[in-house]
């Protein structure tokens, strides 16, 4: 199969999927007010801008989400690898000196309905982008299994921070798998450390993604030595 075959094959076999679980995809618009969500960069604003439920909300009802660019303020933040760092910190992570935080989507998700309840908890697949979008190369060492962080702008403005799981589908898109209990602004972010996608762990180690050909290293806490 050709490159062009295989690209029209993606293109439709997404479309077919998203009808089939009844989502809604919104691509994301120009904003109307330019000061609101102009982008930190030229550059546009990487994907994702689709996702869709496998949950129901606390009535049981099909939970539906749309998604735009996120403001200029929150892209800033999210593209500054200090402050994603320290998020994961203060959200409980050890994270290496020699490790690096690579941004592989944002977007500013709400839901369609917003007197849906999903208090509770609602299963949640996003898809990142695939070899034909532009974080393409930021997303090809991704591998079934692996560990995605999403960091989830709350209603008060703070953050915090959920485990996501990547599959790959037949035709090359990357997806992400995780649970969310709001909906705003979330930006997706991979961990590497020494060329590998890595999981962060909360007692201070750092073990390498089962996917990567290094196995399991457990890197010495920084107060103890340990």
């Amino acid at each position: 199969m050709n490159k062009k075959i295989k690209k029209a094959a993606a293109i439709v076999a997404a479309a077919v999927l998203c009808l089939s679980m009844s989502m809604s995809v919104f691509a994301a618009e120009s904003p109307s007010d330019p000061d609101i969500n102009t982008p930190v960069e030229d550059q546009p604003q990487t994907e994702p801008y689709w996702a869709w439920g496998t949950g129901k909300d606390a009535n049981g009802n099909t939970v539906t989400v749309n998604s735009t660019q996120v403001s200029a303020e929150v892209e800033k933040v999210l593209k500054d690898e200090a402050a994603v760092k320290d998020m994961l910190t203060d959200a409980g992570y050890a994270v290496p000196e020699n490790s690096s935080v690579v941004l592989l989507g944002m977007g500013d998700f709400k839901l369609a309905d917003p007197t849906q309840d999903v208090s509770a908890g609602v299963d949640m697949t996003f898809m990142l982008g695939s070899e034909y979008t532009s974080n393409a190369d930021n997303l090809k060492d991704l591998n079934d299994g692996d560990i995605v962080y999403l960091l989830h702008q709350k209603a008060d403005g703070t953050w915090e921070v959920i485990e996501g799981s990547v599959y790959v589908t037949a035709y090359g898109e990357y997806m992400v798998k995780a649970t969310m209990t709001g909906f705003s602004p979330i930006g997706f972010i991979k961990v590497m450390s020494n060329g590998d996608v890595v999981v962060l762990d909360k007692n201070e180690n750092v073990v390498s993604s089962a996917n990567t050909s290094t196995g399991t290293t457990v890197k010495t806490s920084p107060k103890t030595g340990e």
